[in-house]
């Protein structure tokens, strides 16, 4: 079969009135085309309606009495015979009671479906999460790993960094490895006024300073800045500590709070 059934075809298969090669092929496509079991399920739906709105006759009193007088005379071992009319109301009532059953069928049927689509669908957003959550974790795991290996790297650079006036409170420590990153934690530093923050530099052996990033201490004084984006393979002469203006900026400009030098 080439394309999609015409809806007649579908009427039709739903009536069971074609033939055994028609209604064999038009069921194959049919059982692997999504749109046409949906259509063939509409035209069933369509009959059963028509059924309950066939109009019922009931038989007048002299036809009643005739059909009586009939079986009464005719002898036992022969069929009862009915007339056509009568035979066309028993046919319609049996047809629309097979009509009101297929249609309820093809109601339940349809609540269940929405049913297992709801039920797919919070199976569906259960299982995104579960991979967002894995994802996270899986990021906060290497990110972890990647502070370690900066850490525990015998070739690490280790700087403390002290207080640039003569009261050595504020200290600071970097973790610098030319192609693994920077870790870099602080204490003991003063709250800051609002619209500055710290920022921390990283003083090349060559140029100019490169800025590592800025951070805003807590309530102790602690802060810190773990794996900022740098240069890779930059050989570090030193690094430093400025008051700048609340965001950054590319080059030092304001008071240096803590410098150390790499070696």
């Amino acid at each position: 079969m080439n394309g999609h059934p015409q809806p007649e075809e579908l009427d039709l298969l739903a009536l069971g009135a074609l033939d055994l090669d028609e209604r064999q092929a038009l069921e194959a496509h049919v059982r692997s085309c999504v749109e046409c079991q949906r259509r063939l399920e509409e035209a069933r739906g369509r009959l059963a309606l028509l059924s309950l709105t066939a109009p019922t006759e009931t038989p007048s009193p002299r036809v009643r009495q005739q059909l009586l007088d009939r079986i009464r005379t005719r002898p036992a071992t022969a069929p009862a015979r009915i007339g056509f009319r009568a035979w066309l109301q028993q046919a319609s009532l049996t047809f629309a009671i097979a009509s009101l059953v297929l249609f309820a069928s093809t109601v339940w049927l349809g609540y269940a479906n929405r049913e297992l689509f709801r039920l797919n669908e919070n199976l569906r957003q259960q299982i995104a999460a579960l991979h967002e959550s894995a994802e996270r974790q899986r990021q906060e795991t290497a990110r972890a790993r990647a502070v370690m290996e900066v850490l525990s790297a015998p070739d690490a650079v280790r700087v403390t960094l002290v207080a640039a006036q003569a009261r050595p409170l504020p200290q600071g420590r970097a973790f610098y490895h030319a192609r693994k990153g920077l870790v870099f934690t602080a204490s003991n530093l003063q709250p800051l006024p609002s619209g500055k923050t710290y920022q921390l530099w990283l003083i090349p052996a060559e140029g100019k300073p490169i800025s590592a990033g800025v951070f805003d201490p807590d309530a102790q004084g602690a802060g810190a800045i773990l794996l900022p984006p740098l240069p890779e393979g930059v050989a570090a002469k030193a690094f430093a500590v400025t008051v700048e203006p609340a965001g950054g900026v590319p080059q030092p400009t304001g008071p240096i709070v803590l410098i150390g030098t790499a070696g």
